[in-house]
């Protein structure tokens, strides 16, 4: 294994990246490591599909490109990479002593288990329902649809169409839900769906792009808009579609 600062870089990116940091973040912490390991000059590039980390020293120049595809927000795991970073910065840890402390992040597994997650989409949805106004009925059925959407939220996704579709599929069944609880007890079909989708909606991603534009990273900044916007897009088709085949049946 290549255990040179370089290589410690790029993973630690790789690492923080698909736990969910903004790619402003994993620039200050690549640049703070490297400061670390006595790397000379850094210069880092970050935009959420992926990453360039260069390292200048005396008679040498590396650079390495890495992709990424999966990203998710652990911030469980933000918190230990931080640590490391951090630990990197102070001299504490070697770039092969990081790379070994990244790859047991990565092995981490989630402390709450599938039971948990389901009951936290519950609440936060039934929550939000109420605070829009839905009845103890309506955060109920908000309730049903954000355990189902954290069901697949957890489902393992490869490439963005994979995701994508997940994400269609959610917004799909949470509609349903909508539709039916309009047809069967007359209640409000938006806030239903309003609330069974808001685990789901992209607004960490949405403030991070305010922040990148406000910074002057509109690189990043159109890259992670778009995939924002792509993400509320397939929610609000999936459900659309529910909802309309719902009315055309009758059923509302």
């Amino acid at each position: 294994m290549n255990e040179s600062p370089l290589a410690a870089l790029l993973a630690l990116a790789v690492a923080l990246l698909q736990a969910g940091a903004e790619p402003y973040r994993v620039e200050e912490a690549v640049e703070r490591a490297g400061s670390g390991f006595n790397c000379g000059e850094i210069h880092v590039f970050v935009t959420p599909p992926g990453l360039f980390v260069s390292v200048e020293g005396p008679g040498s120049h590396e650079t390495g490109v890495r992709r990424v595809r999966n990203r998710a927000t652990d911030l469980g795991r933000l918190a230990t990479l931080n640590s490391i970073a951090r630990a990197a910065e102070h001299g504490d840890l070697s770039p092969a002593e990081c790379l070994r402390a990244i790859a047991g992040v990565k092995g981490l597994q989630s402390p709450y288990g599938l039971g948990t997650d389901l009951l936290a989409g519950a609440v936060a949805s039934s929550a939000y329902a109420w605070f829009i106004g839905a009845t103890h009925l309506e955060a109920a059925l908000a309730a049903l649809g954000g355990a189902f959407t954290v069901l697949m939220r957890l489902r393992p996704a490869g490439r963005f169409a994979e995701r994508f579709f997940l994400l269609a599929v959610s917004g799909f069944a949470v509609g349903l839900i909508g539709i039916a609880g309009a047809a069967l007890w007359r209640q409000n079909a938006g806030d239903i769906v309003a609330g069974g989708l808001v685990v789901l909606v992209p607004g960490l991603a949405l403030s991070g792009v305010l922040r990148d534009l406000l910074a002057g990273d509109f690189l990043s900044a159109a890259a992670g808009g778009l995939e924002a916007l792509t993400v509320a897009g397939a929610l609000a088709a999936g459900a659309a579609v529910a909802v309309a085949a719902g009315i055309a049946l009758g059923w509302s």
